[in-house]
């Protein structure tokens, strides 16, 4: 029996293959680091664990509203007030089970057969696949040699199908926070043409001290009602809080009116124990956030002052969240393979660049503790730099390089 036809057209996770054998790796004992993994490592904000417990305790926990509790949707209001200037109305708002389900509804829910949409690479692993699964086509484009994206190029790549482009800073996988300059113009563009602008934001809380985040709202003089902009965010990377699964969207209420009805046919809502959850972070504020950016920050110093000793390796410095992009291509050009050998020789995982879009790179996440970063640059340089010591010692193990070194 034949399944749907646009599974035909959807990649499997890139990094199943590479996870199957780092698992193979630990059952043996190997001392591996992992640079893969998407989430910061603090432990979630303590009120939301209260709220979460006071809500398990009482016993309730039924069937919520399709598009979200509304106390936890005033503290949304609270949020988008705060960081974007704008309160939404409840209607103008969705919670969904993370982010992640944010995007694939508002893509069921825009999209046409044929219907294109713009991705900006690097861009993250899931948007072509959520694209095709929804019935559009992904159009790349190719970003400047600083991986911020090229205004001209996107506009070159707008035709009468393109319905909509998602807009992803601070990026993942590089970490690039893109320029207000470049996000105003994008805006603009897409209020005057008429294309629906996603904003991934959920990295918006994470920038350092020498960057800055500013809102696509400032760039409009649209009500939400009328703009073309639709923010989506959560809980997830800046409260540290993954396994929650809560996220929403702001948007047009004919657009949320839309997703909840697709939700209504899904998930039929978010869990409301981890909305109470998520209310506790959002009332709590941000006192967790500067601890986790100064860890953050910590890493990146570290990694990227190692990676600039390493021979044929460039890196575009990020500006948020937790990843670097460096370009291995003088190493070697196929990322995939890239990445398996340094899993099988110096115990490292990493995630091919291939996998966003950008071949040639691989996107490392710095979520890690301030000693396994070293350890991780130790271990880049003894596999790929050819004045490197010929072994090295990885836990128990003293290893050999018995490869051409660049």
């Amino acid at each position: 029996m034949a399944f749907n036809h646009r599974l035909n057209n959807i990649q499997g996770s890139p990094t199943l293959a590479l996870n199957d054998k780092a698992q193979q790796l630990i059952r043996q004992g190997k001392d591996l680091i992992h640079l893969g993994i998407g989430e910061p490592l603090n432990q979630c904000p303590g009120l939301a664990v209260e709220y979460g417990i006071k809500k398990l305790k009482s016993g309730q926990v039924k069937y919520g509203p399709t598009g979200g509790d509304r106390d936890l949707k005033e503290q949304i209001q609270l949020y988008t007030k705060t960081h974007y200037g704008r309160t939404p109305e409840p209607d103008q708002m969705i919670v969904t089970m993370g982010a992640k389900q944010s995007l694939a509804n508002l893509l069921f829910t825009l999209l046409n057969p044929d219907d294109e949409v713009i991705l900006l690479a690097p861009y993250w692993v899931s948007y072509p696949e959520m694209v095709k699964l929804a019935g559009g086509t992904p159009i790349v484009v190719q970003p400047e040699a600083n991986l911020v994206p090229d205004l001209k190029a996107i506009k070159s790549a707008v035709t009468p199908a393109t319905k909509t482009i998602i807009l992803n800073s601070p990026n993942n996988p590089t970490g690039v926070v893109y320029p207000p300059q470049l996000i105003a113009a994008v805006v603009d563009f897409c209020e005057t043409e008429g294309i629906y602008l996603i904003m991934d934001d959920i990295y918006h809380l994470l920038v350092f001290d020498d960057h800055s985040w500013v809102p696509g709202y400032v760039f409009t003089n649209q009500s939400l009602q009328d703009s073309k902009l639709i923010v989506v965010n959560g809980i997830s990377k800046s409260y540290g809080m993954t396994g929650f699964r809560i996220g929403w969207t702001i948007a047009p209420s004919n657009i949320i009116q839309a997703m909840n009805t697709i939700q209504g046919h899904t998930t039929s809502g978010a869990s409301p124990l981890l909305q109470e959850a998520a209310r506790g972070a959002l009332t709590g504020g941000e006192k967790g956030i500067h601890s986790l950016q100064q860890h953050i920050a910590q890493n990146r110093e570290i990694i990227i002052s190692g990676l600039k000793e390493l021979p044929g390796v460039k890196t575009v410095e990020p500006g948020g969240a937790f990843y670097c992009f460096p370009d291995f291509s003088e190493h070697n050009q196929d990322s995939s393979q890239l990445a398996e050998f340094l899993l099988e020789k110096a115990y490292l995982i990493t995630i091919p660049g291939a996998a966003f879009g950008r071949e040639g790179h691989l996107r490392l996440s710095y979520t890690c503790t301030p000693d396994q970063v070293r350890e991780s640059i130790r271990r880049l340089q003894w596999a790929l730099n050819r004045d490197a010591p010929k072994t090295i010692q990885i836990g128990d193990q003293k290893l050999t390089a018995d490869w051409k070194r660049l």
